[in-house]
C-alpha cells in the first residue's frame, strides 16, 4: 500500500507517524524549532550584551568610589606634607601585580608617586601624558593599559588639591578587566546552559503538541481506511470544529458513490436480464429446427450470451474497483472449490498449500470464485494425476505488497512459451480434443487486470503448466498518530 508523508511501518506492520521533510508535522515542527532558535539566540545577545554594559559601567564605578575613599583618607600636614592611610578594604590591592592597584601622584612628578599600594611597585606606575589625553570637565580621565604581567586593566585618574596646599595632586586607581570578562563569560555560560535546555524542552513540547492536534486527522485516516477495506460504511467518531466539516463532506461522498454503484449494478442487472432472455429464446428456437444454419446460429447466440455475461461482469467489477469494494475470505472459497472439483474430478488429487490463512481478497466473492474456478477446471482437464494450489498471503513480487498470489499447477503435459501466449486470447483452444469454449484463461486474465492484478503462466515444478495470479488484499495496518 502506497504511504502518505509522514506515515512509516514500525515492525508490527503498523503504520506509525514519522517526521519526513514533506510531512505537515515537520514542517511545523521545523518552523517553530527554527523560530525558537532565532528568539533565543536574539534574546541571548541582547542579555549578554545588557550585562556587559552593565558590568563595565559598574565597574567604572567601583574605581571612581575608591577613588573617592581614596581622596578622602588623605591630607595635608602641619609640615606640607601629604600624609594618610587609605585602606580600601579589598586583598587584591595588596596582591603583588593582581591588575588592582592605587596611587597618589603630584600632578608635576606624575613619575614619583607620594604613595601607593602593596600591589605595585613605583616602576609599575604609568600616566598617560595629558597632551594626549587631557582630563575632562570633572578633573577625570579613563585609560585602558596594560600592567608588566600583561593583564588588561582600566585605569581611572582624578585630579583634586588637598587642604590648603596649592599643589595639584592625581589619584590613581586601577582594576584588572579580566574580571569583568570572567563574569561576561560566567554568565553566557549560564545562560546558553539554560537556552539550550528550554530549547529542547520547547521542541520536545511541541513536537507532542503537533502530535495530540493531528491525531484526530489520523483518527480521520484511519476510519477512511476502515471504510475502504469495508470493514465500516461511514467514518464514525467524533472529530473538532475544523475537521468535522471534511469529515461530513467525505461521508456525503462515500454515500454517492454507494448510490451509483447500486445504480450500475441494477441497471447492468435489468441489460443482463434483457438480453439474455431474447437470446434464451432464439437459442431455444434454433435448436428446435434440427438443420445445419439453425445450428451455426444457435452456436452463434450461445457465443453472444457468453461475451455479453462476460463484458456485463467485467462492467460491474470497474465500477466497485475504485469506489467501496466487499472483501472475500479466500482459504473458504478455495475450500468450496476443492470439494466441488473433487466430485467432478475424483481421479485426480487436489492439495492446498496455504501460507496465510487469514488473507483475504479485496473484491467480490463471485470474480474471486470464477478466477479460481476457471484455472482449476483448466489444470484438471490436462492434469494426469495431481493439482497443486498454493496460496501465498504476500505476493511473490516484493513489490507488491498489497497483493497476494495463488498458483495453480499441474502435472499435465505442459504449454511451451508461445504456447501460453496464445492461450490467453479469448476463444482459443490448443486442444480441440478437450471440451470447453477457450474463453477460460481470457476470463481470467480480464477479471484479474479489472482488479488492477496480474496473471501470469509459467512451467510448473510437476512438469506440467503453472498459473499464477496476483490480486489485491485486504490491508490490516492502521495509522496512529
Amino acid at each position: 500500500m502506497k504511504r502518505s508523508a509522514g506515515w512509516d511501518t514500525g515492525r508490527d506492520g503498523t503504520v506509525v507517524a514519522r517526521l519526513f521533510p514533506n510531512s505537515l508535522a515537520f514542517r511545523l515542527l521545523a518552523m517553530i524549532a527554527m523560530w525558537t532558535s532565532l528568539a533565543l539566540l536574539a534574546t541571548g545577545l541582547i542579555l549578554s550584551t545588557i550585562f556587559r554594559n552593565n558590568s563595565e559601567r559598574d565597574f567604572e564605578r567601583l574605581l571612581l568610589a575608591h577613588a573617592y575613599n581614596i581622596m578622602g583618607a588623605i591630607d595635608v600636614d602641619d609640615s606640607g606634607k601629604l600624609a594618610g592611610s587609605p585602606n580600601l578594604g579589598d586583598p587584591r590591592f595588596i596582591s603583588p601585580l593582581s591588575g588592582w592597584y592605587w596611587a597618589v601622584l603630584l600632578a608635576e612628578q606624575p613619575d614619583q608617586p607620594i604613595m601607593h599600594s602593596l600591589s605595585i611597585d613605583r616602576d609599575g606606575i604609568v600616566v598617560p601624558d595629558s597632551s594626549v589625553q587631557p582630563f575632562d570637565a570633572e578633573f577625570r580621565r579613563l585609560s585602558t593599559l596594560t600592567d608588566a604581567t600583561g593583564n588588561n586593566i582600566l585605569q581611572l585618574e582624578a585630579q583634586l588639591f588637598v587642604g590648603e596646599s596649592d599643589k595639584l595632586f592625581q589619584v590613581l586607581v586601577a582594576g584588572n578587566k579580566g574580571n569583568v570578562e570572567e563574569d561576561v563569560v560566567r554568565f553566557n555560560r549560564t545562560m546558553g546552559l539554560f537556552f539550550s535546555l528550554f530549547g529542547i524542552g520547547t521542541i520536545f513540547a511541541t513536537y507532542f503538541v503537533i502530535r495530540l492536534g493531528l491525531k484526530p486527522l489520523f483518527d480521520a485516516t484511519n476510519a477512511l481506511h476502515d471504510v475502504r477495506e469495508g470493514r465500516a460504511q461511514q467514518l464514525g467518531g467524533s472529530y473538532p470544529r475544523e475537521i468535522e466539516p471534511l469529515a461530513g463532506e467525505i461521508n456525503a461522498l462515500i454515500s454517492a458513490n454507494r448510490s451509483v454503484v447500486e445504480r450500475a449494478r441494477t441497471q447492468v442487472g435489468n441489460l443482463a436480464h434483457a438480453l439474455k432472455s431474447p437470446l434464451a429464446v432464439i437459442s431455444n428456437e434454433l435448436r428446435s429446427a434440427n438443420d445445419p444454419t439453425s445450428t451455426l446460429v444457435a452456436e452463434q447466440a450461445g457465443l453472444m450470451k457468453s461475451q455479453v455475461q462476460t463484458y456485463l461482469d467485467r462492467a460491474r467489477i470497474a465500477a466497485q474497483r475504485n469506489v467501496i469494494t466487499a472483501n472475500t475470505p479466500v482459504v473458504p472459497v478455495l475450500e468450496k472449490l476443492l470439494r466441488v472439483m473433487k466430485k467432478l474430478s475424483p481421479d485426480i488429487s487436489f492439495e492446498l498449500q496455504k501460507s496465510d490463512y487469514a488473507v483475504a481478497f479485496r473484491g467480490e466473492e463471485q470474480d474471486l470464485e470464477e478466477v479460481l474456478g476457471n484455472l482449476m477446471e483448466n489444470a484438471s482437464r490436462f492434469a494426469k494425476a495431481r493439482v497443486v494450489i498454493d496460496l501465498n498471503g504476500s505476493a511473490e513480487d516484493k513489490s507488491s505488497p498489497s497483493q497476494f498470489s495463488i498458483a495453480v499447477s499441474d502435472d499435465g503435459p505442459g504449454l511451451s512459451k508461445p504456447d501460453r501466449l496464445r492461450a490467453l486470447k479469448r476463444g482459443t483452444r490448443l486442444d480441440e480434443s478437450q471440451p470447453g469454449s477457450g474463453l477460460g484463461l481470457s476470463i481470467v486474465s480480464d477479471v484479474v487486470s479489472e482488479y488492477g492484478g496480474r496473471f501470469e503462466l509459467n512451467e510448473s515444478q510437476m512438469g506440467g503448466l503453472k498459473a499464477i495470479v496476483f490480486l489485491p488484499k485486504q490491508g490490516n495496518e492502521r495509522r496512529t498518530g
